[in-house]
């Protein structure tokens, strides 16, 4: 288990430093009090948990910036935020944080994240993809949480990235290929434009001669897949006659 550590003040850098090899003692620290540093981290190291203070002082990026680089690098990396400000928390979410944690810090707090991460990650087997749970959708002055295993498919229609479920649509700031990658295995690209939940699929209809109508459980919206996305359906399902 690899943690990344960016906190600018020597002393609580140590002190997460410290409770981390308490709470997760077979796990390796990387540590930094620079924004870029931290960058470089990630890349060399591909960290699963990722730390971020949220103010950085003298430094040209802040912890929320670098988040979003660290998620372009690995889409996987649980992001958790440690502040002494608030303001940020909803900007924090566009990159969907596993947490918030608010300085002084709350030692339990900090504990029970930190367990509770990595006895998720290590429950997870090398090969699983198992993905985020939710999505935060921004609407207004509201933060809505969609969760994933509702979702139907998601859809690239002209500049836009839609994520539709039984009832709704919502318009979301994720490319398709951001999202593909943060999806998790239950998720297949089976169109340029289009990924499909797998477990919402009610049936697959020929529709042309390279193209396909996909037909979801409990609703009546359809979906696109192309030749090519239903030989990838196939052979994931090669088990099964279709």
């Amino acid at each position: 288990m690899k943690f990344l550590v960016l906190e600018d003040e020597v002393y609580t850098r140590k002190f997460i430093k410290k409770i981390i090899s308490e709470n997760a003692p077979t796990s390796e620290v990387f540590d930094t009090s620079n924004s870029r540093d931290a960058i470089n981290l990630a890349i060399a190291h591909h960290p699963p948990i990722a730390m971020l203070d949220m103010e950085l002082e003298g430094d040209d990026l802040n912890g929320l910036e670098v988040g979003r680089m660290i998620q372009k690098i690995n889409p996987e990396t649980k992001i958790v935020f440690i502040t002494g400000h608030s303001k940020y928390a909803v900007s924090a979410f566009d990159v969907h944080p596993y947490d918030y944690i608010l300085k002084p810090i709350n030692v339990k707090r900090l504990i029970e994240t930190i367990v509770t991460l990595t006895n998720s990650i290590e429950k997870n087997s090398v090969n699983e993809k198992k993905g985020i749970e939710k999505i935060v959708v921004k609407n207004g002055n509201e933060m809505l949480f969609i969760s994933v295993e509702n979702i139907l498919y998601v859809e690239k229609a002209d500049r836009n990235t839609i994520i539709h479920d039984e009832n709704n649509a919502y318009c979301v700031q994720d490319t398709l290929q951001e999202l593909e990658m943060k999806l998790g295995n239950n998720f297949l690209r089976v169109h340029k434009s289009y990924i499909v939940n797998k477990d919402k699929i009610d049936k697959i209809k020929e529709v042309g001669e390279r193209t396909y109508e996909i037909k979801f459980l409990n609703s009546h919206k359809v979906a696109a897949m192309s030749r090519t996305g239903y030989g990838k359906f196939k052979e994931e399902l090669k088990n099964r006659i279709l």
